[in-house]
């Protein structure tokens, strides 16, 4: 009897922290899709408005702009790491 008892809380116990981790992943979808809005919006409005272009001057525009960003990182980095 005391066995079953204790499966039965294991069980429980389980089914619990299921249940916190999809309240917690539900509670982040407003945060997620505020991450999610900008470039979504900008991808629209870059196809809308330039409608001669295709995807791939998309992906080439948004490259560039993170190899940009990526090399100023870099160069953060290699700037603070000489102090």
């Amino acid at each position: 009897m005391e066995e079953e008892r204790k499966k039965l809380e294991k069980i429980y116990q389980a089914l619990n922290e299921e249940d916190a981790d999809i309240k917690k992943w539900n509670q982040a979808l407003i945060p997620k899709a505020i991450l999610l809005f900008p470039p979504i919006a900008f991808a629209l409005t870059f196809l809308k408005i330039n409608t001669d272009k295709s995807i791939i001057d998309l992906l080439g525009f948004i490259a560039i702009g993170v190899l940009l960003v990526f090399g100023g990182i870099f160069l953060n980095y290699l700037l603070s790491k000489g102090k």
